[in-house]
């Protein structure tokens, strides 16, 4: 995939591109002045005080084009502020273009249809300049230094409309604010231009990219229109009523700089050159109406959600159109590559953690009369594994600062399961939001009390412990992964059981596909022939498939991307929630948690509960969730004879905790939206 690296990446025109749904690039924002709080798009400062500098600052971005989106645009500020201006809009666009020149990358530089005295109409690209303000005349100087500097530059005439983020609105954004509101808005209608749409004019810069070209191209509509008609059409396609748009002249608002009267560019060059034609206007805010609309959805923010690529989508159609949907080459590849990473020797994809879970019991021996603990705080699967299995359950409490078993509960309730001759065969660990539990603590305790380990890993995937990475079974006979759409990586449904222990592999491998073994080492006898098979166990099918197996392999490609995204954000919520109502979650020393979740818990105060506020997240759209009830707690369990006795800390964090948004695309603007709700609930009364 190539780069586009956005010098102005926080403009209008940039923050507005990047918001297409599928980009063909990769992006980089180039920013100088003002700081965005994302993790969605790689950020570079830049400084343009010389050319060099801008250079090597394109070259280390390894950019591919560079849209020059940086201008001084409003026009009274240019004729507030020439110098401002010219310095602007055309001395730092002249080092860009002779950064770009010396660098041998393509430079997209954006300019402007405000260079004509308005005399005319459907202005061409050899149409003679003459502006009418200080804005116009440095646009159009901006034009003449970059042709002279770069002969290679592609110059963009346009008047664009489109999403602009919350900082900066467009013309159809401000429209759009007044309608909702139900406000009048007050549109010129003797002042013409050919607006174009941000999804349009991205799209044709790339094709114009594509076929080479070169020099100054207008990008606009093919029908000239007034701004109080584009209005009525915002008004219309949106569902508004245009009796809320009114009609007035641009004479006569007072003490405003000259403007041109017409504004409308020609694209007969541009669709004679890409030998195709720019949408209609209505059907280019149609396609703004669709825009807004997936953005409103995004309004609503989940906890987690999966991050598939157009990779991922291809890699799963080549399984499909392969000969191998299931039982073929992929699911190895799959299980050889989780293994490489988490260095263990031995991995076996599943379709999902329960699954795996079960499996590892059956492995590991779990029966009729045996015992196995967990933690009451994760997700029923830890616990149903092993009655699955026949096996009685128990749990351990949580760690106060970890929310995971606790080390010292563990030796605690082992000390009185041993005088009862009552410990347990398997105990399993589950790291909780992809924070490892205190493994070696744990593994000292096993080989004391005579257990095995299972970790139930589902969130942890990416994560390290001691400097090594979850799911090498270096404390642990196996360790499970999930691979739900919510979790690090995704198969849609699956998971994983890793072990470094042969005989355990074997297990593994025979109770997941019904029991049954192909090796002649395991079979009871010589085989009668190359198709002989044997079952030795009864076992289930809980194989993955191909197609499940060719998307998780594919994911793993972005595993560190996706850990290194979700600890960024960590860490920003760890900023922005200092000194709140919440308490952020603790980090363990020896642990480097993948941040599945991110789990805060309300402190006590006399302005909110804990219900209100997680009624006030889902009030707000922000779908929070709680991980996770006690197991302890669920009807079923009840009727086994458990209760809330002997697990305090578990109990006092179902009452605090609340699991916020973390996933790889969250916005910087979703994020401060789940924080605002922390910082001002409804109710709350700042005292000061």
């Amino acid at each position: 995939m190539k780069t586009i690296l956005f010098t102005g990446g926080s403009s209008l025109l940039a923050q507005s591109w990047i918001r297409q749904e599928k980009p063909e690039f990769s992006y980089v924002l180039g920013l100088h002045e003002r700081k965005l709080h994302q993790n969605k798009f790689k950020t570079v400062v830049l400084k343009y005080d010389s050319v060099e500098k801008i250079k090597d600052k394109i070259k280390k971005t390894n950019a591919d084009v560079v849209v020059n989106c940086i201008g001084l645009t409003n026009v009274e500020d240019c004729e507030k502020s020439p110098k401002k201006a010219k310095k602007v809009n055309v001395e730092i666009s002249k080092k860009i273009a002779s950064a770009c020149f010396m660098a041998k990358v393509k430079l997209v530089q954006i300019s402007t249809d405000h260079l004509f005295d308005g005399k005319s109409s459907f202005y061409s690209e050899s149409s003679f300049c003459n502006p009418l303000n200080n804005y116009g005349f440095t646009k159009a100087e901006c034009e003449k230094v970059v042709s002279e500097t770069n002969p290679e530059a592609l110059i963009i005439r346009t008047n664009f409309f489109g999403v602009g983020p919350s900082y900066k609105l467009s013309f159809s954004d401000k429209i759009l604010k007044n309608l909702e509101a139900g406000k009048v808005c007050d549109l010129f209608d003797d002042v013409y231009y050919t607006p174009v749409s941000v999804s349009t004019l991205s799209k044709i810069i790339i094709a114009l990219i594509k076929n080479k070209a070169k020099g100054i191209y207008n990008v606009s509509s093919n029908e000239r229109l007034t701004k109080y008609q584009f209005g009525i059409l915002i008004a219309k396609t949106y569902g508004y009523s245009t009796n809320l748009v009114k009609p007035i002249s641009i004479d006569q608002v007072p003490n405003l700089s000259k403007r041109p009267k017409d504004m409308s560019l020609s694209n007969h060059k541009l669709s004679s050159y890409l030998q195709s034609y720019v949408p209609s206007i209505n059907d280019q805010i149609s396609g703004l109406r669709l825009e807004e609309f997936s953005n409103k959805k995004r309004n609503v923010i989940p906890y987690g959600r999966q991050d598939i690529s157009d990779k991922d989508i291809n890699e799963v159609i080549n399984v499909l159109r392969s000969d191998f949907v299931t039982q073929g080459p992929i699911i190895q590849k799959f299980e050889k590559r989780v293994a490489d990473y988490c260095r263990v020797k031995f991995s076996y994809a599943c379709n999902s953690a329960t699954s795996a879970l079960h499996i590892a019991c059956l492995s590991l021996g779990v029966g009729k009369g045996d015992l196995v603990w967990t933690s009451p705080i994760s997700f029923v699967a830890s616990s149903n594994c092993a009655l699955y299995c026949n096996a009685e359950v128990d749990f351990v409490d949580i760690d106060a600062k970890t929310y995971n078993m606790s080390a010292i509960a563990l030796e605690k309730k082992l000390v009185i399961a041993k005088k009862s001759k009552k410990l347990p065969k398997v105990v399993i660990p589950v790291h909780l939001s992809g924070q490892t539990c205190e493994m070696d603590k744990i593994h000292e305790l096993s080989i004391k009390y005579g257990f095995k380990i299972i970790e139930d890993a589902s969130h942890s995937i990416g994560a390290s412990y001691k400097g090594e990475p979850v799911g090498n079974c270096k404390y642990s006979d196996v360790t499970v992964f999930s691979f739900h759409p919510v979790k690090i990586i995704t198969t849609c449904e699956g998971g994983m059981c890793l072990t470094n222990d042969p005989n355990i592999s074997k297990l593994l491998g025979r109770y997941r596909s019904h029991g049954i073994t192909r090796h002649a080492a395991e079979m009871s006898k010589i085989p009668d022939g190359a198709w002989y098979y044997e079952q030795i166990n009864l076992g289930l099918n809980y194989r993955m498939n191909d197609v499940q197996a060719s998307l998780g392999l594919s994911q793993m490609d972005r595993l560190d991307e996706f850990i290194d995204k979700r600890r960024l954000i960590a860490k920003r919520y760890d900023e922005l929630l200092e000194n709140t109502i919440v308490e952020i979650p603790k980090q363990h020393k020896d642990s480097n948690s993948s941040f599945h979740l991110y789990i805060i818990r309300l402190k006590k105060n006399k302005f909110i509960t804990h219900k209100q506020l997680f009624d006030q997240f889902r009030s707000a759209g922000v779908l929070v969730n709680i991980h996770y009830i006690p197991i302890y707690r669920q009807p079923y369990y009840k009727s086994l004879g458990f209760s809330k006795k002997g697990f305090d800390q578990s109990e006092m964090y179902y009452k605090e905790a609340i699991s916020i948004p973390i996933f790889p695309t969250l916005t910087s603007e979703e994020q401060d939206k789940v924080v605002s709700i922390i910082k001002e609930p409804m109710g709350f009364q700042n005292l000061f």
